[in-house]
């Protein structure tokens, strides 16, 4: 969540004035970059807008290689977006290939970098968008399930909480095919074409890990797999289109793509608080709160938010405060409903560590049973307001007092002890191993399995010396990347 207050559903509305500034810095960096198209802007800026760091215009450089050699050279728009989701996806209209922050991390090579572009890019050209019934659905950062229940279109995009792209779901004859076609364009450029099963791999194991750290089986598929199924079979099939190629497995280009990527920001980004665990910790807004037990949170430009069991979801956000609190809560509110009808409760004025606050109820009728909408919000300042939407089925909403009554002010020291993490790619040195390397990881749990994640190391390889790892570390941030240039 930024540091500009917003109302969330003025997303949809303020999106495309929002992006203007990072597309132009975006645009400054990658010239001939074809940019992102208006019927993009709101959904791009509400999955974290555009990344505009250095790796920026080696992503557009290493995709207009892919275009050429897919005959599509200076027609396609490659473009980072700032979030640590990791996910790729193309949306009509044109070509235009998104690639996140977090995917750039969990890759090793160039070529792997390529091989992605390329997986997307076959896709356009397969044009499997017109094959397939254009439906819009929600981006990977959202989950539509209040819309099930009110039919709402408002409480849908609440639910989602950060926008739409026409992002479709591929059946597995398209992702094979646009995996065939991404091995033909991945020799075309110069590639190695083995490269795509490598990426296929750590996509499969960034899921394990997480699902293993979480300590629950995932209740959605992983950002990639919701709308490029990860079938058992595509690593086979892909190793065989390589081998079809007729070049043997060759060295990848991983020295070249460890430099750019040096630097790069692992995690949230710190001017949009951070989250962890369950906890979200805002330095620069001074606040915190922490979902409870259960819970997953996911952090956007504009807001946070929460998913639990049983169809719980909470989103959290700021305004510009304007009057009395409770009108703020009601104005919330009926943003968060839209033309859905609700009946409201009675609000209660309250205190909460010390800041005053108004919880106000309310219910929507649907089609299965009533749906439960609270608003706590929340006078944190003298100009901005803060509050939490929750839903939940009929008699769940009690399952989130916890998390009203956790927000609160950070203290001098919190603030200060909230640092951004990044991506530092060190020389192993004689006598590293994978586990004292791995000791070096800033990273809350299971560190080697991590540090063997983003470094392709999960068939139990060791290290060498001389060898370029990356390790994730505090402190360093961007500013040195950007020095390099690039």
């Amino acid at each position: 969540m930024r540091r500009q207050p917003i109302k969330l559903l003025m997303l949809a509305g303020a999106g495309a004035a929002a992006l203007a500034g990072s597309v132009a810095a975006a645009q400054g960096m990658n010239p001939g970059n074809p940019p992102v198209p208006r019927e993009h802007a709101a959904a791009v800026e509400a999955y974290g807008g555009l990344y505009t760091g250095p790796a920026t215009a080696y992503v557009a450089e290493v995709g207009g290689r892919v275009a050429q050699a897919a005959g599509r050279g200076g027609r396609c728009g490659f473009h980072v977006v700032n979030t640590d989701v990791v996910n790729a996806f193309t949306s009509p209209p044109g070509c235009h290939v998104y690639i996140t922050r977090g995917l750039l991390g969990l890759l090793s090579s160039e070529d792997e970098l390529a091989a992605v572009l390329g997986h997307e890019v076959g896709h356009v050209t397969a044009n499997h968008a017109g094959k397939r019934q254009q439906r819009s659905t929600l981006t990977t950062l959202g989950a539509l399930v209040l819309g099930a229940v009110t039919k709402s279109s408002d409480l849908a995009q609440l639910a989602s909480g950060f926008g739409q792209l026409n992002v479709l779901s591929y059946s597995r004859s398209q992702e094979l095919e646009s995996d065939q076609l991404a091995v033909r364009y991945l020799t075309g450029a110069g590639y190695s074409p083995y490269a795509l099963t490598d990426v296929i791999a750590a996509l499969q194991g960034q899921e394990q890990l997480k699902v293993r750290v979480s300590g629950r089986e995932a209740k959605t598929a992983p950002a990639w797999a919701q709308t490029h199924p990860l079938h058992g079979d595509r690593i086979v099939r892909a190793a065989q289109h390589a081998r079809a190629a007729g070049r043997p497995p060759g060295p990848e280009r991983e020295a070249e793509y460890l430099a750019r990527i040096d630097g790069l920001t692992f995690g949230d980004d710190p001017r949009q608080g951070f989250v962890e665990g369950r906890r979200f910790v805002h330095p620069e807004l001074g606040i915190a709160f922490e979902a409870p037990a259960g819970f997953t949170l996911t952090n956007g430009s504009r807001a946070v938010k929460m998913e639990g069991p049983g169809g719980l979801q909470a989103i959290f956000s700021a305004a510009p405060l304007r009057g009395d609190l409770e009108g703020y809560a009601y104005e919330a509110l009926r943003g968060a409903a839209g033309q859905t009808p609700v009946q409201t409760g009675r609000p209660e004025r309250t205190r909460i560590n010390g800041m005053e606050a108004v919880v106000l109820p309310a219910q929507a009728a649907g089609q299965r049973g009533v749906v439960e909408v609270t608003v706590a919000a929340y006078a944190a300042g003298p100009e901005t307001g803060y509050h939490f939407v929750t839903l939940a089925p009929a008699g769940g909403s009690r399952a989130f007092d916890p998390l009203i009554g956790s927000f609160r002010r950070l203290s001098r020291e919190e603030a200060r002890g909230a640092r951004p993490r990044v991506i530092e790619v060190v020389a192993v040195r004689p006598g590293d191993t994978v586990r004292s390397l791995a000791e070096r990881m800033a990273v809350d749990a299971e560190p080697e399995a991590h540090f063997r994640l983003l470094n392709g190391l999960t068939d139990g390889r060791e290290v060498r010396p001389g060898q370029r790892v990356k390790l994730v570390s505090y402190g360093r941030g961007e500013r040195q990347a950007a020095r390099r240039g690039g």
